[in-house]
């Protein structure tokens, strides 16, 4: 196979001047996240502060409500995953947690509330993440991977049109991470998540003329092609402290409501397996978003969707598997 890899080099970006209509910061202890609103309103200007979610029924011209979900009481808690629920007209919800929101995953994805979720650690936002994140929500750009890593990193491109080349790919991952002496376990789990990527790309993704569903059905044994025009892209980069893979398809047929709706039964029950036999979700979501340390997706409906994969490569295994999770869900055009 001939594999097309480029050198991307990144351009630096403006800085962020956002000039949001409302942004609420809902803390309940003082103790937990304090330089947060710095931040903030460095970034966005005007920030409500707010020391229950009680406070914030009354703010109705937000754009985006960021909660240290950690703080809440679990009356709170359960009035949240009420009063947010993804749907027009509501504020996009950004929940902030050092793994405190995981007994609730279930319901919170649900009932469509949960579209993005940050790590704490140590009492601690990652900044560079959150102003990624805040970026994206108020000013819709939403696709790149190269956003979640510093001006100046490279980035290598991976093309694909066949699941004949599926193989070779991620060999050329596997020697990748090898050449950048990530740790064998790290490395078995970036690879294990660019094969599901692949795989969603190549036969969950492709619809017909009519809308529907071109390989979905097929074994993953089965080879597929793809159309003349269509392309794969994969995207691989690493800053020595995390190391980040996306794939993009020209598709955009996986819907919000859908991958909310299988993260929450799989979170239902945590030995849940995917179905695996003939067109099953292989790895699926759920194992997507356990093997990584920040699970990323980006739709634009019927154009595109772009999976992203960012995995704490700094450290063990150890350390990565005691983390924290974090997870966006972006919808753009």
């Amino acid at each position: 196979m001939n594999v097309d890899m480029d050198t991307i080099v990144k351009k630096p970006e403006a800085a962020p001047v956002l000039g949001a209509s409302g942004i609420v910061f809902v803390n309940g202890s003082a103790n937990q996240l304090p330089n947060l609103p710095r931040v903030l309103r460095r970034v966005v200007g005007k920030v409500e502060l707010r020391g229950s979610m009680a406070e914030v029924r009354d703010s109705n011209s937000s754009e985006l409500v960021a909660v240290n979900f950690d703080s809440l009481t679990a009356k709170e808690r359960d009035g949240l995953i009420r009063d947010f629920a993804f749907g027009p007209g509501r504020p996009t919800l950004l929940l902030l947690s050092e793994g405190h929101a995981r007994d609730y995953l279930s319901r919170l994805f649900a009932n469509h509330t949960l579209t993005n979720m940050l790590v704490v650690n140590n009492r601690n936002v990652d900044i560079c993440d959150f102003l990624v994140t805040i970026r994206k929500i108020l000013k819709q750009d939403i696709f790149g991977l190269e956003k979640y890593f510093v001006w100046g990193t490279k980035t290598h491109r991976l093309l694909l049109t066949s699941s004949t080349q599926r193989g070779d790919v991620l060999d050329t991952i596997e020697a990748y991470c090898h050449d950048l002496n990530i740790p064998r376990r790290l490395r078995n789990l970036v690879v294990s998540v660019a094969d599901e990527f692949v795989t969603n790309a190549l036969y969950n993704a492709p619809v017909d003329e009519q809308g529907g569903p071109r390989h979905a059905s097929l074994p993953r044994t089965e080879e597929v092609t793809l159309a003349e025009g269509e392309v794969i892209e994969v995207k691989l980069c690493c800053d020595g402290w995390r190391f980040g893979i996306a794939t993009s398809d020209p598709f955009g047929t996986l819907t919000p409501e859908l991958l909310l709706d299988y993260l929450a039964k799989c979170f239902t029950k945590e030995d849940y397996q995917p179905d695996e036999s003939k067109g099953g979700a292989g790895l699926g979501f759920y194992h997507i978003f356990e093997s990584l340390s920040h699970f990323i997706v980006n739709i634009a409906p019927g154009k595109r969707t772009e999976l992203i994969g960012l995995l704490d490569v700094s450290g063990s295994y150890r350390t990565f598997a005691q983390a924290g999770k974090s997870f966006n869900l972006f919808t753009g055009e």
